[in-house]
């Protein structure tokens, strides 16, 4: 009497716990992930070989473009909304809740006090198009970008400041720069740069600029 056979079928793997876990770990990711803004101005930073790095948190950017234009920005939304509170209580001037909100989203901005109403009272497809003009800086020491490192650090004594000055920016720009930031008893900051390799046997203890992630 023959032997009777089972029937050979294909392998089968059940896929779907694999499926469940690539979705679970892809939710994970995205809403844990930060999107990085579009910022007000492309800056072209220096190279250096300085292996400090800007901190991710409680930090104020002020940026230079390579016509001397000045941007602000700040890293946190409500530091960014309690920020213009402030200049708006000291300046005398009201914003909507829909403006402020605008405001916080904002990774840095280079508007003049008295034209932030109006610009943000643009659509935001809008805001993103403007060619911002650059906050106002003077040699004085006492211009508008003073007003708004003491506003930034009312919200947030806890921020540290870093520079972003662009290859071709010139140094009176920064040099004015600096003097706001002085007058406000700060002489302490980071420069961002862009990473470059150290030469071989280089030693540093204390590198004096910070390099950009």
């Amino acid at each position: 009497m023959g032997k009777v056979r089972p029937k050979k079928s294909a392998p089968h793997t059940d896929m779907t716990a694999m499926t469940d876990v690539a979705f679970l770990l892809l939710t994970f990711f995205i809403m844990t992930a930060t999107f990085k803004n579009n910022d007000a101005a492309e800056i072209s930073t220096p190279s250096s070989i300085s292996q400090i790095k800007v901190p991710d948190e409680d930090i104020m950017i002020i940026s230079i473009d390579p016509k001397g234009k000045v941007f602000f920005g700040v890293d946190a939304m409500p530091t960014r909304a309690a920020m213009l509170e402030n200049i708006a209580a000291v300046k005398g001037l009201s914003f909507t809740d829909e403006e402020k909100y605008k405001f916080s989203i904002q990774p840095n901005f280079g508007f003049p006090v008295a034209q932030l109403k109006s610009w943000l009272s643009m659509p935001p497809d809008q805001m993103n198009k403007v060619d911002q003009p650059g906050i106002v800086v003077d040699s004085t020491g006492v211009s508008e970008l003073a007003d708004w490192v003491f506003a930034a650090r009312k919200a947030n004594p806890k921020l540290r400041i870093a520079l972003k000055g662009d290859n071709a920016a010139k140094f009176p720009v920064f040099k004015d720069v600096l003097a706001n930031i002085q007058s406000q008893n700060i002489n302490k900051f980071n420069l961002i740069t862009s990473s470059e390799e150290p030469p071989a046997g280089f030693k540093t203890d204390a590198p004096a600029a910070a390099p950009q992630e």
